[in-house]
């Protein structure tokens, strides 16, 4: 036990006496240079200076080696919904963006419709303005119809049928050639026939103008579908012939997949 408790103290004196300098060493020399276990000071005039760098770093931002989204350009190649809205402004134009042969047809048909539709406008106008002309101011008592003779005969006040006429003179010659209660205005029955019988032919024209309407727009929108059509079967061909080609492999440590668009000569 008390062997122990000596040695104990005398490494502890072993280890104070290293640390401590001796003799001229430790007068003259500098306090880092004392003994070797212990911890070295830096001593200076001047304090240390932090020195910061940063490094740039320039790149080109250009295509990338790597990218998988290529742009292929087919030639031949139409677009669908080009040729679609071109025959549906004008029929016939999409067939003839895509090089159908039949793109006259539909051409020749927007020609007839507008030409049928004019003609058969124009025909009831005219007819209307003989009708007109058999009935006459209604406002003088020689013409065909008249207010003054339909209130002698029926003692009536024609200021409603009066003002009808000032407001809508279709609707008056409609009235006068079909109503019964203003029969009694005409000067004769014959001019009441002929004027029945052009308002009606009249009617009929307008009425076939409005079919040629229908066929016009049934036109366009056929013209649209088979633009549609003929553009997609064009196309057909060339996107057989365009396949994908998937490639892999490692770059830079990373792994890599590729899609292009390859098309067959």
């Amino acid at each position: 036990m008390i062997r122990s408790c000596v040695l104990r103290w005398v490494g502890l004196l072993a280890l104070a006496l290293a640390l401590v300098p001796v003799g001229e060493a430790a007068a003259g020399a500098p306090a880092h240079e004392g003994s070797r276990l212990g911890f070295r000071r830096l001593e200076g005039v001047e304090r240390p200076e932090l020195i910061l760098a940063q490094r740039v770093i320039d790149r080109d931002w250009g295509p990338s080696d790597d990218s998988i989204y290529v742009e292929l350009e087919l030639p031949g190649w139409k677009s669908e919904p080009l040729a679609a809205a071109l025959s549906a402004a004008l029929p016939g134009a999409g067939q003839r963006y895509v090089g159908e042969n039949g793109a006259w047809v539909y051409a020749a048909l927007e020609v007839a419709g507008w030409g049928g539709w004019w003609w058969y406008r124009h025909d009831a106008g005219r007819l209307r303005d003989r009708a007109a002309g058999v009935a006459g101011a209604p406002g003088d008592p020689a013409s065909g119809w008249s207010f003054e003779r339909w209130a002698e005969a029926t003692q009536g006040d024609p200021a409603e049928i009066a003002a009808l006429y000032q407001v809508d003179p279709e609707a008056f010659y409609n009235s006068i050639a079909s109503d019964p209660t203003y029969l009694a205005g005409w000067a004769t029955p014959d001019a009441r026939s002929e004027f029945g019988a052009l308002r009606i032919r009249a009617d009929t024209r307008l009425g076939r103008s409005r079919t040629f309407t229908t066929g016009l727009w049934l036109n366009h929108l056929v013209a649209a579908v088979n633009a549609l059509r003929a553009a997609r079967f064009h196309n057909m061909p060339l996107t057989r012939e365009v396949g994908v080609r998937i490639n892999g492999g490692m770059k830079r440590g990373s792994p890599t997949v590729v899609l292009t668009l390859e098309r067959k000569f």
